[in-house]
């Protein structure tokens, strides 16, 4: 019997999914007391306090998991951004998944030019890839697609290693990073606002969004000349 053959990609999602699965092992042990505490609606309060007070350690196993996630298809970030969110609040939670996505899209944008041809072929005709392809603001639509979860980040990759050739790579990296803010904010905002019923700040997060995206158009403009 002939045994299928195992692609490089295959191979790192295979090592991503268990790196990602041992990590989280290790943070279901460590937040395991406060897991159980909050099935105790007395108890409660006190779990959520004692989430809020775990350290770097488990910042740094967040990130890293976020980092895997991105840059690897197919493994689910969203879940990961939000338990940031709900684990270190809106503020830290939104910086630990903006550092580690951005890293994530750097570092996957690097990674396509191994394997482009596959990317390219897998979305060879997905509405979202040829409204970025056909984009009259290149760059912006980088920032958009960013940020906008419904779309493949990979596939967001796949056109930022296209403009680069246009654009040049820093400019390129720029707009990568700057579509990383609002989906962190996003999901670490969610995350809060599970754990603590900050509804409030769904309207407040609507308006820094139109804010940001308008600041990001003009100074994406003003980069590139």
């Amino acid at each position: 019997m002939k045994l299928p053959r195992i692609s490089r990609m295959d191979l790192i999602k295979i090592g991503a999914i268990i790196i990602g699965i041992l990590i989280l092992i290790m943070m279901f042990k460590d937040y395991l007391p406060q897991i159980k505490m909050m099935f105790d609606p007395s108890k409660r309060p006190q779990a959520i306090q004692e989430i809020r007070q775990h350290g770097a350690f488990d910042a740094i196993l967040l990130m890293l998991l976020l980092f895997i996630g991105t840059v690897v298809p197919g493994i689910p970030v969203m879940p990961i951004a939000i338990l940031a969110g709900l684990c270190f609040g809106t503020l830290f939670g939104t910086l630990i998944n903006a550092v580690a996505i951005g890293l994530g899209n750097l570092a996957a944008i690097h990674l396509i030019s191994l394997f482009k041809r596959d990317v390219q072929k897998e979305y060879k005709h997905n509405r979202f890839a040829d409204h970025l392809k056909n984009s009259k603001n290149p760059l912006m639509a980088l920032v958009v697609g960013y940020s906008i979860p419904a779309i493949p980040s990979y596939l967001v990759s796949l056109q930022a290693a296209n403009d680069e050739k246009q654009f040049g790579n820093q400019l390129v990296q720029v707009a990568a990073c700057l579509g990383t803010i609002p989906l962190a904010l996003i999901y670490a905002l969610g995350g809060n606002s599970l754990l603590a019923g900050k509804w409030l700040e769904l309207l407040i997060v609507v308006l820094i969004l139109l804010l940001f995206f308008l600041g990001a158009d003009r100074f994406l403009k003003y980069l590139a000349g």
